[in-house]
């Protein structure tokens, strides 16, 4: 890892672990490690250049630091964190208007509209397509309940998953090839603990 993205990994470790975010169930320091090291694993598989990657990185460290301040909107909240955090280290201004892009195509519906963007939606929502994701799961569903006071009755839980599985969509080969295959397993998972719910 190079310096630049080294330091920005201190930073932003700092900022989730010195915030609410520590409290939270799913977007904590954790998350962000997950999403930067899918990040990593999906730039490589798609052959971005070592410049490319660095701003797909950058974004991934960031995406979710919004949190600490709200849950509504707070993709636009990383964004300035990262704007801010990279404008003060005078890091090509370009670059960082990519990074600001990245960060803001994570917004639900995902709206990606170039390859890095691409990139950073599919490793946010990499953990649909994991053997791990019941338990990620479990986890946001936890967070919701504690923060937000959505609590939802198992059903109605496992409905609005199914929905959301059905929905989405990965937008890289990596994504196609590698998650969604688990993906489709996941939902035939909560498919199944649907009909089971009385």
């Amino acid at each position: 890892m190079n310096a630049l993205l080294e330091r920005t990994k201190n930073h932003c470790q700092q900022l989730l672990s010195e915030s609410r975010c520590n409290e939270l169930a799913f977007h904590n320091s954790q998350h962000t490690k997950e999403v930067f090291n899918s990040a990593k694993r999906i730039g490589a598989h798609e052959n971005l250049s070592e410049d490319d990657l660095e701003i797909v990185l950058l974004a991934a460290l960031f995406h979710d630091t919004g949190n600490m301040d709200c849950f509504k909107g707070h993709e636009y909240v990383s964004a300035k964190k990262a704007s801010d955090y990279l404008n003060n280290i005078n890091f090509d201004s370009a670059k960082t208007e990519k990074v600001v892009k990245c960060i803001l195509a994570t917004r639900m519906p995902q709206s990606p509209t170039n390859l890095l963007e691409q990139i950073l939606c599919d490793a946010d929502l990499a953990h649909l397509g994991k053997e791990n994701f019941i338990s990620k799961n479990r986890l946001l569903r936890e967070e919701w309940s504690e923060h937000l006071k959505m609590c939802f009755s198992n059903k109605e839980w496992v409905k609005l998953n199914i929905d959301f599985l059905e929905c989405h969509n990965y937008f890289t080969a990596y994504g196609k090839k590698v998650l969604q295959p688990q993906k489709e397993i996941n939902l035939k998972i909560l498919k199944q603990q649907f009909s089971e719910i009385y």
